[in-house]
């Protein structure tokens, strides 16, 4: 089960970081520089930054000596208010079973663990502050935290790729088509590796805004089974051949989660290979699933 943020929550938290670092010197922070300390998206930063104006946690300013900032000192931001900037409130919104039978209508036998679990996470969350966030980023770049035994993040195996498909539609209808496919994303990534149902479709992920016409979208999907369990994220971009053609660019970090070694060897080519396959076969599947006629 995951139990992550999503892309957005990410790229949010890290924005509240970069600024809480930077709150002791009292100058607000340009877009650019948020960008080049996060790697959050150059054409995400501004949706990013906004997120955190909407929620009281920072304020922005126009002008040569404008940015954004925090309003409050770090120490006074909790760490659940940044992530409900970005996911909104944390609450159960469904009954953890399903509906299960009839005799379930009411309530179902695990909600009440199930909702101290909610609660547990958001005092957890609530008692944590941004400041602390902020120190143990400062002391992880310095190179001074001590990393726990239970980092995810232990022995990773990170590849970035960079990869390209021809779509038969104009850059409009593209738009048009990716809107409409990123309700089953989840989908299209499961039947990319040949049919093997090996991708987990609730964790795929494709948020954008066609109407901004800026043709950049989000992209995550979490491979939970298969030779090496890994996690994907990046960005899709448009670019226009023809009125009848388009390019359909990404560019992704796939990183192999922990403990999968499966495919580990001297020289670590064959992760490579295999995430560059996993890649081209998500995007040859969007591609013909973009190109299939409305009903």
């Amino acid at each position: 089960m995951d139990v992550t943020l999503s892309k957005r929550g990410d790229y949010v938290m890290r924005a509240a970081i970069c600024l809480a670092r930077g709150f002791g010197d009292g100058r607000p922070r340009k877009i650019r520089e948020v960008v080049e300390a996060t790697d959050v998206p150059r054409s995400f930063a501004s949706q990013i930054l906004s997120d955190l104006v909407k929620a009281g946690i920072a304020n922005s300013r126009a002008g040569r000596d404008g940015g954004y900032r925090l309003t409050r000192a770090p120490g006074d931001i909790t760490v659940l208010e940044v992530v409900e900037a970005a996911e909104g409130p944390l609450h159960l919104d469904r009954c953890a079973l399903g509906e299960g039978p009839c005799r379930w209508q009411a309530i179902c036998p695990l909600h009440e663990t199930w909702s101290e679990a909610a609660v547990a996470l958001r005092k957890l969350l609530a008692s944590a502050t941004l400041e602390e966030v902020a120190d143990r980023d400062a002391a992880i770049e310095a190179g001074t935290y001590a990393v726990p035994a239970t980092s995810h993040r232990a022995n990773p195996t990170a590849v970035e790729l960079v990869d390209t498909v021809q779509v038969e539609l104009g850059a409009p209808r593209l738009h048009v088509a990716l809107a409409r496919e990123s309700r089953r994303l989840g989908t299209v990534a499961t039947a990319a590796p040949g049919g093997q149902a090996s991708l987990t479709p609730v964790a795929a992920d494709l948020a954008g805004d066609a109407k901004a016409g800026d043709g950049h979208y989000l992209l995550a999907w979490r491979e939970a089974a298969g030779p090496v369990p890994s996690r994907v994220e990046g960005q899709l971009w448009v670019e226009a051949v023809d009125d009848e053609r388009s390019e359909l660019h990404a560019a992704v970090t796939w990183r192999a989660e922990p403990g999968a070694v499966a495919l580990a060897r001297p020289g670590g080519t064959e992760p490579a290979q295999y995430a560059r396959r996993e890649l081209r076969a998500f995007l040859r599947e969007l591609a013909r699933s973009l190109e299939r006629p409305v009903p």
